[in-house]
């Protein structure tokens, strides 16, 4: 087949990183790949990955802050020189501008909606213009399912849920790579790190990771912060101004976040929305238990007490669950192999792969 998978951007984040592992599989599967952003910039970070990959980049940008009229036509062009078979749509512009533009072509057009995001009421009226003409509709947890119904998003016949995967034989806990992560760090090995991977944006909440870890910094507790992203000089302000701020490191956009994981002893996120989140599996397939807010597909992917802990996403709640989970730091070991054997059987990217070929083939 002829797979464009269509993206708003190729910025670092979930999303991105999803289909940059699903591209790469179905490119070993002998199909041939085009990625697609409608980044009004130039493509993002995840350019070179797409690209290592052996997969041809295209960028075709939106023009203007408002309804691109230009943009439908020359997806069109695109998609009818590539001699596109499937048009992949991941979230709300692709959907809109690509799912018109692939069946002007006769393609099969599948959409997969990755978070919860709802929009103006003049954004959703285009989303359920644009959903009439594709063939499937994925979503990447229940959670995210049940927003798309409450929405109109989704008809009950051509929705589906799909799980994210990733590479699961990059990420495992390597002792070399634990080393040399904590002496980059500075961290001594009797230390215990807490530690997240998300962009720095308001909806990661990462506020609230702070005010509830700060109190328990120390010389044997660390936090580790990986990302970038507008909300990091407010973080690092914050984290700063605090008596423990000294036991924070933010290491900034790593393109090593394997070998960074291997450090760490519990992974945290303190998301306020999220499907199904890409940095969730990493840390699990690492081995790590997973402390996070109960919000989006995230109740689904951890069994609290048995592979992570799981709380409200309010200061109390949360600041509460990390003192339980590190009265239970001894748990963690066991609770990470846990969250291993879930992960590589759930979260391959060979799995998801499949899932995903068969909705290919069925549309």
């Amino acid at each position: 087949m002829v797979i464009a998978q269509v993206l708003t951007s190729f910025q670092v984040g979930g999303q991105e990183v999803m289909v940059v592992e699903l591209a790469t599989r179905q490119c070993a599967r002998g199909n041939r790949v085009v990625a697609v952003t409608l980044e009004q910039s130039e493509p993002g970070p995840l350019y070179t990955a797409f690209a290592r990959a052996g997969i041809e980049v295209v960028h075709v940008p939106k023009r203007g802050p408002g309804f691109d009229i230009t943009l439908v036509p020359r997806l069109a062009r695109l998609f009818r020189r590539h001699e596109v078979d499937v048009v992949h749509a991941h979230n709300h512009l692709p959907l809109i501008y690509g799912a018109l533009a692939g069946k002007l072509n006769g393609c099969t057009v599948v959409t997969t909606r990755h978070g919860q995001d709802e929009g103006s009421p003049r954004q959703i009226w285009l989303r359920r213009q644009a959903v009439r003409l594709v063939d499937s509709f994925v979503a990447v947890s229940n959670q995210v399912a049940n927003n798309a119904r409450a929405l109109k998003l989704a008809v009950e016949p051509k929705l589906t849920i799909i799980e994210n995967g990733i590479d699961l034989g990059r990420y495992g806990p390597h002792p070399s790579w634990r080393a040399e992560a904590r002496a980059e760090i500075g961290v001594p090995e009797n230390a215990r790190v807490i530690g997240t991977v998300c962009r720095l944006v308001v909806c990661k909440n990462l506020g609230l990771l702070l005010r509830s870890c700060l109190p328990h910094l120390s010389d044997e507790l660390r936090l580790v912060i990986i990302g970038d992203g507008p909300e990091r000089r407010v973080a690092e302000s914050f984290a700063a101004l605090h008596a423990h701020g000294k036991f924070v490191r933010f290491l900034g956009l790593r393109n090593d976040v394997a070998r960074l994981l291997s450090g760490l002893d519990l992974f945290a996120l303190s998301s306020k929305v999220e499907g199904h989140p890409i940095a969730v599996i990493e840390a699990m397939a690492t081995g790590l238990p997973v402390l996070a807010t109960k919000v989006g597909g995230v109740p689904e992917m951890i069994e609290d007490g048995t592979t992570g802990f799981l709380s409200q996403m309010e200061d109390t709640a949360f600041a509460t669950r990390l003192a339980e989970a590190l009265e239970q730091c001894h748990r963690w070991p066991e609770m990470g192999r846990a969250a291993m054997s879930v992960a590589h059987q759930r979260f391959s990217s060979e799995i998801m792969a499949d899932r995903y070929q068969r909705i290919y083939d069925r549309a």
